[in-house]
Parts: C-alpha cells; sequence; structure tokens
C-alpha cells in the first residue's frame, strides 16, 4: 500500500510537471506569436511610410517639372515675341528702303530729266 502511494505521488508529480512544461510551452509560443505580430506591425509601418516618402517625392518632381516646363514655356514664348518684333522691324526697314530707294529713283529720274534738259538748251 505504501508503494501505491508512492506510485500515486510520482504520477501526480510527474502529471503535475507534464501541466507546468506543457502551460510553460503555451506561454512560450503566445509571446512568439505576439512578437511575430508586433514584427508584422512594424513592417507594415514601414512599408507604409516609405509609400508616403514616395508619394512625397513623386509629388515634389511633379511639381518641379511643372514648374520648369513652365519656365521653358515662358521662355519658348519670349523668344517667339523676339522673332515677332525683329520681322516686324525687318518688315519696316524693307518699307523703309523701298520707300527711299522709289524716292531716291525719282529724284534721280528728275535729276537726270533736268540734266538732259539743261544739256538740250546749252545746245
Amino acid at each position: 500500500m505504501a508503494q501505491e502511494e508512492s506510485e500515486r505521488r510520482d504520477n501526480s508529480q510527474i502529471m503535475h510537471s507534464i501541466g507546468q512544461l506543457t502551460g510553460a510551452v503555451q506561454s512560450m509560443h503566445q509571446g512568439l506569436t505576439a512578437r511575430i505580430e508586433d514584427i508584422k506591425a512594424d513592417i507594415r509601418r514601414m512599408e507604409s511610410a516609405q509609400s508616403e516618402r514616395m508619394d512625397r517625392i513623386e509629388d515634389s518632381l511633379g511639381q518641379r517639372i511643372d514648374h520648369l516646363e513652365a519656365s521653358v514655356s515662358k521662355r519658348i514664348d519670349g523668344l517667339g515675341s523676339r522673332v515677332s518684333n525683329l520681322e516686324a522691324e525687318d518688315k519696316r526697314l524693307i518699307e523703309k528702303t523701298a520707300k527711299l530707294s522709289a524716292v531716291g529713283g525719282g529724284v534721280g529720274g528728275a535729276l537726270a530729266t533736268a540734266a538732259v534738259e539743261i544739256i538740250k538748251r546749252m545746245s
């Protein structure tokens, strides 16, 4: 009977030790699961932050490109205006030259006619 009592105590202690071991394993499992969830959450936060950073970079680059396009467009428009002004000035100079040539030709013709008349009268 003492031996049975001893075996029961040994069995009871073994069962108690198994229960403690099972609890410790479950506790470790829960701890690891919680850490894995923390790591996943950290990864999600990092991905979100990276995505936001990329969005800000894209927005910034888009604004810079827009400003550059506007600046280039203004310069092209300015060059177009300069070319138009130069063409208009060239046209005015051509017209003045043509008028002066016409006036000069008329004066030259009148002088030639006058010279011919003078020569006729002198003879």
